[in-house]
């Protein structure tokens, strides 16, 4: 039995996982559990915006459902796992935490074919990209949605033709490489859904450990859709990172489709760092700064490398750039990352 945060779990896992783990029954990792006080923020601001049903689709042990129906009494909660030991743990440990929620064991997508839902979580074990269609099978008018990937190694171009096979996305493996992953996920979250009629837009998208993480709101409607394909493009370098729009695919070395607009909603970003714990809230500072600029990040000690240059700090070399009229932010992707609009030639001249 393992104990997070005042719920009670009972697992087959050890909890001792630092990586994506291995894929069991009533699999349970502690690298989560800071996405997992997330969630709940998320949650809440989905209840507040009429949010009723909601949907923990690949839940193992369950404590993401658990959690969700302890904070928010008023709502319905289904707890789903296709994985019959799974079920039974699951059903354990909603006895065990002494909350009413429906328990089912189906595959993900047959349970969105009869069932629709406010709120879906999808935490599939590696890419989530076979399950994302399933997603607006299940969704209302409006739906508010979490999707974990774990193949970041993938997104992020060091798989470049397993990334263009499951994405279809070029992904590219130079300076920003993680954020150019996330967003590949994210173009590719809002393509699929525009085949349904249906808009996305992230509310909050992040890189943490091993993996990403988004958490965005699906519309219903044709137009929105067809308004959404202009978050979709393409990033390029020429001395640094350009974009480009989708219609335009430049030439060179270039990554996409993905998207190109901002990562997070202002809105969600205040209620994190008002509801947030200490750690939660230093993320939600990064995400506010790097919101402000949305070409990929650098990496300062690659520079560093590349010009026979000893790495500066990262506060001086920013605020050399802003002195000089340019923008210039942290960013959560990268102990050494940030974003500026400076050309690439320029930044060296501050190492």
């Amino acid at each position: 039995m393992i104990e997070e945060d005042g719920i009670k779990i009972f697992t087959f896992s050890t909890g001792n996982q630092k990586g994506p783990g291995k894929k069991l029954a009533g699999f349970y990792n502690p690298m989560w559990q800071l996405d997992r006080r997330i969630q709940i923020i998320f949650c809440k601001y989905a209840y507040e915006q009429g949010a009723t049903k909601f949907l923990d689709g690949m839940a193992a042990t369950g404590i993401r459902g658990i959690k969700i129906k302890k904070m928010l009494r008023n709502v319905h909660v289904d707890i789903n796992d296709s994985n019959k030991k799974s079920y039974e743990i699951i059903l354990r440990n909603v006895r065990e935490n002494e909350i009413d929620a429906n328990v089912t064991n189906e595959k993900f997508c047959s349970l969105l074919n009869r069932r629709k839902y406010d709120y879906i979580d999808l935490d599939p074990y590696g890419s989530p990209a076979k399950y994302i269609p399933c997603i607006f099978e299940g969704a209302r008018k409006k739906t508010f949605v979490s999707i974990s990937a774990t193949d970041v190694a993938t997104l992020s171009g060091v798989f470049k033709k397993a990334c263009i096979k499951r994405y279809g996305a070029i992904p590219l493996k130079l300076h920003g490489a993680k954020e150019i992953g996330l967003r590949i996920l994210l173009g590719y979250i809002a393509r699929i859904a525009s085949i349904f009629d249906y808009s996305f837009n992230p509310v909050l998208s992040y890189y943490y450990a091993h993996y990403f993480r988004v958490y965005g709101v699906v519309e219903k409607g044709a137009r929105k859709a067809e308004r959404n394909i202009a978050a979709i493009g393409w990033f390029y370098w020429d001395d640094g990172w350009k974009i480009k729009e989708y219609e335009e695919p430049p030439s060179g070395r270039i990554a996409g489709p993905l998207w190109i607009k901002n990562l997070h909603a202002y809105n969600f970003l205040q209620m994190l760092l008002e509801e947030g714990d200490k750690k939660i809230k230093s993320l939600a500072e990064k995400f506010i700064e790097e919101n402000e600029i949305t070409t990929p990040y650098y990496e300062s000690h690659k520079i560093a490398k590349e010009v026979s240059k000893k790495q500066p700090r990262l506060h001086s070399l920013m605020e050399k750039l802003r002195q000089r009229g340019w923008r210039a932010a942290r960013t959560h992707f990268a102990g050494d990352g940030f974003k500026t609009d400076a050309g690439y030639e320029e930044i060296k001249n501050y190492f």
